[in-house]
């Protein structure tokens, strides 16, 4: 279900022929990559990441709408089992014919000063997305126009946290948001029929009236116990349930203690192994669209580890991610 290869046997089509085979992911072989990229974008100090910034400047460095998928800059998202990460999001792009890729947004606000990255490191980060870009379209088929994403998540130590953030976020909102809140928190428990889009939201609506509600939830029970898809191990934490990325695809790498990544291949929950040598290489939404290939359902969650202690709150359960969109 898992593929391997090292960094210098991409060529073109070579991931393609790999998804194409039945692989739910690849993992690329490429430590002094990883290192380099760490290097230059998490252990960088004269750069603030965002969970370690004021909320004010993380609202500086927000540039977004509440489309997620395309929202760039600082981001705060804890929906309980939805999403639970602060992050850095920047897009790369190169015009046919430029030297060099330009990167959105150019800067980021550290109180009264300004951060931007190295060109040198942007350009490294889009020559790696280029050629694992060339390697995911099927052989003889040049990829068209895209950009090239880089995004540093940061997910909490403590299950607690987690929960302490959600409610941050929620109660922070207005009486009607959080009624939205808890609407939403039902429609992503729905299962089986109930799940797709529209029967989701009836089910949100109607989860809590008297009588029909009890039925519902009942009916909803049943259809999670039949539905892989939902199984949690004991001592795990459902953080981002299982969803498709949108973009043609995510590769990622990092430091991982308490956070466990895992794609659903096979009528099961494969774990996905993240560290510091490798890239792990999933398809998404818009790789179905333009090359047919297969995207992957995935989720991350978190691990009770109470022997596994922290060595550097910056990088810890930190993931970096490389895609293309």
């Amino acid at each position: 279900m898992i593929a391997e290869l090292a960094y210098q046997e991409l060529e073109p089509g070579s991931l393609a022929r790999l998804f194409g085979a039945g692989h739910a992911a690849v993992l690329v072989r490429c430590p002094e990559i990883v290192a380099e990229l760490w290097r230059g974008l998490l252990e960088d100090r004269a750069e603030q990441m965002p969970w370690e910034a004021p909320l004010v400047d993380i609202a500086r460095n927000y540039h977004g709408s509440g489309d997620i998928t395309a929202s760039l800059g600082d981001l705060f998202y804890f929906q309980p089992g939805r999403h639970g990460y602060i992050a850095r999001k920047m897009a790369l792009s190169r015009e046919a014919g430029e030297d060099h890729a330009t990167v959105r947004p150019a800067y980021f606000v550290q109180g009264g000063q300004h951060y931007a990255p190295g060109q040198a490191l942007l350009d490294r980060c889009w020559a790696i997305g280029w050629r694992l870009m060339t390697a995911l379209a099927p052989e003889g088929t040049p990829p068209g126009d895209f950009h090239v994403v880089v995004q540093r998540l940061k997910y909490q130590e403590s299950a607690g946290d987690f929960e302490r953030l959600g409610a941050l976020a929620r109660n922070s909102l207005g009486r009607w948001g959080r009624a939205g809140c808890a609407l939403d928190e039902r429609r992503w428990q729905a299962a089986g029929v109930l799940s797709p889009r529209g029967l989701s939201d009836l089910y949100g609506l109607l989860a809590d009236v008297p009588v029909l509600g009890r039925l519902l939830q009942g009916i909803n029970r049943l259809l999670l116990r039949r539905d892989r898809s939902r199984d949690i191990a004991p001592g795990q934490k459902l953080i981002e349930g299982a969803h498709f990325d949108y973009r043609y695809f995510s590769a990622l790498c990092g430091e991982r203690t308490q956070m466990l990544t895992q794609v659903f291949a096979g009528g099961r929950w494969i774990d996905l192994p993240i560290d510091r040598a490798t890239l792990a290489v999933f398809p998404g939404s818009m790789a179905t669209q333009a090359y047919g290939m297969q995207h992957v359902l995935h989720r991350v969650l978190h691990v009770e580890n109470p022997g596994q202690a922290g060595g550097d709150p910056r990088t810890d359960n930190v993931t970096l991610l490389i895609g293309s969109a």
